[in-house]
């Protein structure tokens, strides 16, 4: 058995993290700040299960000056995302052949929802979701793809993983999965070594 693994931010949906800030600075009256190192902690929190969105949210409200609640928190990354042309040809050529497709992702329930809220039923060809907040784990902790593939009963080299994100490529292929990073440059690369791995 084979197994195609696709990262949803960046490869199967569009976003650009600065509009995350950009929104964040419009609604308090303020200049676009960086992350802080607390900012970036309370994310990994959200998205590995340990703080709810409403935490997250209580937390943006009183470190950000906004007066936010979840419904808005969902309503702004569903106008952040658009889908992926590449990656979505990518999965319905996969869904066409009757590939096993898994998402493998970093990701809080506001996103999924946002998701839900822009394309409904966008989840439920897959089949199966390997989500962060589910998880209690994040990428690139090799934790995740190890939990992974333990589910799955499936060696490294029995799946095809793209990540936008070179980092989480890298410790993927530690694993001994076959990994792409997700960029433009390596589209085409990726879609010869797709119909390769799956015969396509």
């Amino acid at each position: 058995m084979k197994y195609f693994l696709f990262d949803i931010g960046n490869v199967l949906v569009d976003f650009n993290a600065q509009d995350f800030l950009d929104a964040i600075a419009a609604e308090a009256g303020r200049e676009v700040e960086p992350l802080t190192a607390r900012d970036l902690e309370r994310i990994d929190a959200v998205e590995t299960g340990r703080l709810s969105d409403a935490g997250f949210v209580d937390y943006l409200n009183e470190a950000k000056g906004l007066s936010w609640t979840v419904d808005d928190l969902v309503a702004m990354w569903s106008k952040m995302f658009s889908l992926h042309e590449t990656g979505q040809g990518l999965f319905l050529d996969a869904l066409k052949a009757d590939v096993q497709i898994y998402t493998l992702s970093n990701i809080a329930q506001h996103h999924v929802d946002a998701i839900e809220n822009n394309w409904s039923g966008f989840f439920d060809k897959m089949t199966g979701l390997f989500m962060s907040y589910k998880m209690g784990v994040r990428k690139p902790d090799m934790a995740i793809y190890t939990k992974v593939l333990d589910h799955l009963g499936a060696l490294g080299e029995e799946c095809f993983f793209l990540d936008d994100k070179p980092e989480n490529v890298e410790v993927a292929r530690e694993a001994g999965i076959e990994a792409y990073q997700f960029v433009p440059e390596n589209h085409e690369a990726i879609r010869n070594a797709a119909n390769e791995f799956f015969g396509l």
